[in-house]
């Protein structure tokens, strides 16, 4: 099958390759996260990271490869070892200064990643502080922030929270619209009433 051997031959390259390795690497963590081999995205990505440390997104694909992975029978495993690194992971870059220094827009970034991961682990109240934060970054970017707000309110909704997660999805409205944001903010009000 074609697709088979195209993988085989990036693998081969991100082995054995001279001169395009690292592509190939970058490569194989999009890949395999599309065939939903997690594990082998995460071990891709941790290469990357350790090859390229002062490069936070391999730290983060690392993290959402462990956290897809630890999600992947359908039934959310929070205390698992594969969610504990990646919220292990979130954690140590939001406290190193090397890496929030390569990027004006990356604490926010890194927050809302961290919210995503809690709350695709179940672990909602958690969530809900990291979206908050994101969107209360300093120069956070206004798209994030209305994304942030969104998530907020699903997560507290998620935890039959829904007066305050009304206000969010209210806040949703009142900022500028990113992707689909602001129809879904509709729906739910329009749920709760």
């Amino acid at each position: 099958d074609l697709k088979k051997r195209g993988l085989a031959k990036i693998e081969r390259v991100a082995k054995l390759g001279k001169t395009s390795r690292d592509q190939a690497s970058s490569l194989l963590v999009v890949l395999y996260f599309r065939e939903k081999r997690y594990a082998e995205a995460a071990d891709q990505a941790r290469q990357l990271s350790a090859k390229f440390p002062r490069n936070y997104l391999y730290r983060i694909e690392t993290a959402d490869a462990l956290v897809s992975q630890a999600t992947t029978t359908g039934k959310i495993k929070q205390d698992t070892d594969s969610a504990a690194e990646a919220y292990s992971i979130y954690q140590s870059l939001l406290r190193d200064k090397e890496v929030a220094g390569t990027s004006a827009h990356l604490k926010d970034l890194i927050h809302f990643k961290y919210g995503e991961a809690l709350m695709k682990t179940g672990r909602n109240d958690l969530a809900v502080t990291e979206f908050l934060s994101a969107a209360k970054t300093q120069e956070a970017d206004e798209k994030l922030v209305t994304m942030a707000h969104l998530y907020a309110a699903q997560a507290l909704d998620a935890d039959n929270k829904r007066g305050e997660a009304m206000d969010q999805y209210r806040l949703v409205l009142s900022r500028p619209d990113a992707y689909d944001a602001r129809v879904q903010a509709r729906k739910r009000l329009a749920q709760g009433r």
